[in-house]
């Protein structure tokens, strides 16, 4: 050692500091991510503390994919009913090649980390796209050049860790798409369901039964058989129940109780009796049969309501509050949507469910941009691979509250949702009523334009004929050049759902999204056995076929201290395409 320490003084200085100087250089070049300022991005969120920088953070690094411009135009053909490559969607073996980070991503990123001191260990696997590690909140601080404080939510006992704006090196930015906990506030208790309790209604809500008939119960309240009459489902008989599922995200500590589905089946639903569904736990979700949810009872009723006897699967995904925190255990690190999605993206083609449905969202402008576009992408992956992906517009309307704007100008604009804003899912609003069937009055069915992600082409001539109708009505509270949404809508008001035994009535487009769902899911039980494919992506389809849906044109969505957008001939941002009619879009299919 003293030798060679002898022999390193004699060599020039300039051998010695060039490698080293070289990268520290390269490394020193920080340039934003993503920042908020100096405002935390959501009124749920406040700041509580500054967190001990030994306290562990597990910090996730999203790669780059190699090849994503090659899986959207892949989904671009696969989902077109007009292109010859309709319906020949990917395999997961497909997907994650085109996902996989190049090597020079990889090393890149693997150098960086090493050279700040940090033992990646194995490099992800084709299927995975991220690095993940386990070190200190003043290591994680150094790296994104950021300072994590404690932030507590306003309505429960959730806290988390989070920072304001984080940095990389200027060359990574092409290598990493999104560093995870950073900036997303959205987490857990922030996520909003989108189901209202509504009053119980006397009389009709503890003795209705299945026999009612559409023109009798849809006006009042809505069951199984309300909706397979009205969307006319009731005469299929589903054959593919063997290779075709439908799977329904939960959150929040949302469980699906067995004992309230059992109850709900033999009231709306006899000739499903002794059926059930399944549970899979993710990312250390519970399955707590003792705690059910509006939420979850809702989506596994009526999505089971509609498609029976097509197999569901009910994803509980971990993660929930409240969470302690102490350098031992660690921070919550908890984002739920990446959570499922990461996990989804593994498991095989002849498990994964050929539709799902999902009743959550946030506000778009508490979502940073990196983490929006992540999110979205590994969307588009699911309808790569042949699945429909439909999330609820939300129940606001144009916008909650006083819809000002989170960029420091309190700007008052319509206030988008976010997954449904994103291109790559098909986003359903809420109607209510029958001859006619209007846009929901008890609340205001979600609906607007994406302030984030542009409008695709596959909307544009139905977008282009909404706004010449609408004209100058909310000039400048919007994005007309964004992402319209919702994209079609089913009845969302009056849904009775059994919780602990009991009957309750409830409003929301968590009640459509379900419904919706459960219509799709048996067009791809009727796909499967006419060419043994799946729908895959719907919209190119959707929209290119408006007439296969009921147009909806009475209604508004309010919010914003407006009177929202209005309901009209062909698409509109309350209730999109319209409602489903299975005979006719089967009749596409």
């Amino acid at each position: 050692m003293l030798f060679s320490s002898a022999v390193l003084t004699l060599l020039p200085l300039t051998t010695l500091a060039s490698p080293f100087s070289s990268r520290a250089a390269l490394y020193a070049d920080l340039s934003t991510k993503h920042s908020w300022g100096a405002s935390i991005p959501s009124a749920s969120w406040v700041y509580h503390s500054t967190p001990d920088p030994a306290t562990l953070l597990n910090l996730r690094f999203g790669l780059r994919p190699s090849n994503f411009d090659t899986l959207l135009a892949h989904l671009s053909e696969t989902s077109d009913p007009f292109h010859e490559r309709y319906g020949k969607h990917l395999s997961k073996e497909q997907v994650d090649e085109l996902m996989r980070p190049s090597s020079e991503t990889l090393q890149e990123v693997k150098d960086w980390l090493t050279w700040h001191g940090v033992e990646v260990g194995a490099l992800p696997s084709a299927s995975d796209r991220w690095i993940s590690v386990n070190i200190p909140i003043s290591l994680a601080e150094t790296l994104l050049n950021t300072t994590y404080h404690v932030f507590a939510h306003t309505d429960s006992d959730a806290k988390i860790v989070r920072t304001l704006e984080y940095s990389l090196p200027r060359h990574l930015h092409e290598h990493i798409n999104l560093v995870s906990p950073t900036t997303y506030f959205g987490t857990t208790q922030s996520m909003r369901t989108t189901s209202l309790l509504q009053p119980k209604i006397s009389g009709l809500n503890s003795n209705l039964t299945a026999e009612l008939t559409p023109s009798i119960s849809c006006r009042t309240v809505v069951t199984p058989t309300c909706l397979q009459e009205l969307y006319n489902t009731a005469n299929y008989t589903p054959t593919q129940t063997n290779v075709n599922k439908i799977g329904i995200t939960g959150y929040l500590a949302q469980y699906a109780s067995y004992s309230d589905y059992t109850t709900f089946i033999q009231k709306y639903l006899p000739d499903a009796t002794g059926s059930n569904f399944t549970v899979t736990q993710v990312n250390g979700g519970y399955n707590y049969q003792n705690s059910p949810g509006l939420e979850a009872n809702l989506d596994v009723q009526y999505a089971t309501g509609v498609s029976w006897p097509t197999p569901l699967t009910f994803y509980s995904i971990g993660g929930s509050p409240p969470f302690l925190l102490d350098s031992a255990t660690g921070s919550n690190t908890n984002e739920p949507y990446l959570d499922w999605l990461d996990w989804i993206a593994t498991v095989p083609d002849d498990e994964l469910p050929n539709t799902f449905s999902t009743s959550y969202g946030d506000d778009e402008q508490t979502v940073p941009a990196d983490y929006a576009t992540e999110v979205c992408n590994l969307l588009a992956t699911l309808g790569a691979r042949g699945a429909s992906v439909l999330f609820s517009s939300g129940d606001s309307g144009v916008g909650a509250g006083n819809c000002q704007s989170n960029d420091g100008t309190n700007k008052v604009i319509f206030q988008p949702a976010f997954p449904a804003s994103c291109p790559y899912v098909t986003t359903v609003g809420g109607t209510t009523g029958i001859s006619p069937e209007i846009a929901t009055t008890d609340f205001a069915s979600g609906g607007g334009f994406s302030r984030l992600f542009s409008q695709p082409s596959y909307q544009a001539d139905a977008v282009k004929a909404f706004l010449a109708t609408n004209g100058d009505a909310n000039s400048g509270m919007f994005n007309a050049s964004g992402r319209a949404y919702p994209d079609v809508a089913a009845q969302g008001q009056g849904f009775q759902v059994i919780v602990r035994g009991q009957t309750l009535s409830l409003d929301g487009t968590s009640c459509s999204s379900p419904t919706f769902a459960g219509v799709v899911a048996l067009l791809n039980d009727y796909k499967l056995a006419k060419d043994g494919t799946t729908l895959g992506f719907l919209n190119p389809l959707l929209y290119a076929n408006p007439d296969a849906l009921n147009d909806i044109t009475t209604g508004t969505n309010y919010g914003c201290g407006t009177s929202g957008f209005s309901a009209a001939t062909g698409w509109d941002p309350v209730t999109g395409l319209g409602t489903p009619d299975f005979l006719k879009l089967q009749a596409i299919v």
